[in-house]
């Protein structure tokens, strides 16, 4: 393996247990893991994150160009795979390490504008905490919807407090 291909599988392999501990963290499930390849089946990088007892497919990238479009269609054929209706990329921020929790939560997660809805809508039974989370568009056509990992765990966590009892 060249040394080009090498530095950029550990900067995946980093990424990916960067979001697998932050998931952990704000959702306080020990359950989620980083996946094993599964070759041409592949079904995300992420496991166990379910929302309203569905799979939640999160495909991980830490790449030099954000390539919205291209990672957003290989999330949503790994969730085909995975029988989920939730595909989701999550996409290292330029400039913004990995070093910290809060630092992790600013990365970017990015899914199409009804899934977003879809989802939101389910977990936010009082209507308080989705108009806090800021959006913004991706793509040629602006058909993705993109925020950051921490807001993509509020969703999941149906707008509960992130991380174990006591801890912010």
């Amino acid at each position: 393996m060249s040394r080009n291909r090498q530095s950029a599988k550990k900067a995946g392999t980093a990424m990916e247990t960067a979001v697998e501990h932050y998931l952990q963290w704000a959702l306080n499930d020990q359950r989620i893991i980083r996946r094993r390849l599964h070759g041409s089946n592949d079904l995300g990088d992420i496991a166990n994150i379910f929302f309203h007892g569905q799979p939640v497919c999160v495909e991980v990238k830490n790449t030099k160009r954000l390539d919205a479009t291209k990672h957003y269609n290989e999330a949503v054929e790994e969730a085909g795979n995975l029988d989920s209706p939730y595909p989701w990329v999550v996409q290292k921020k330029p400039r913004v390490g990995l070093s910290t929790l809060e630092r992790i939560g600013r990365q970017l997660a990015y899914t199409d504008w009804d899934t977003y809805n879809t989802m939101c809508a389910l977990a936010d039974n009082d209507r308080y905490f989705t108009p806090r989370i800021r959006t913004e568009f991706l793509g040629r056509r602006k058909q993705l919807v993109c925020v950051t990992l921490k807001s993509l765990a509020l969703i999941l966590n149906d707008g509960l407090p992130l991380g174990p009892e006591g801890q912010s």
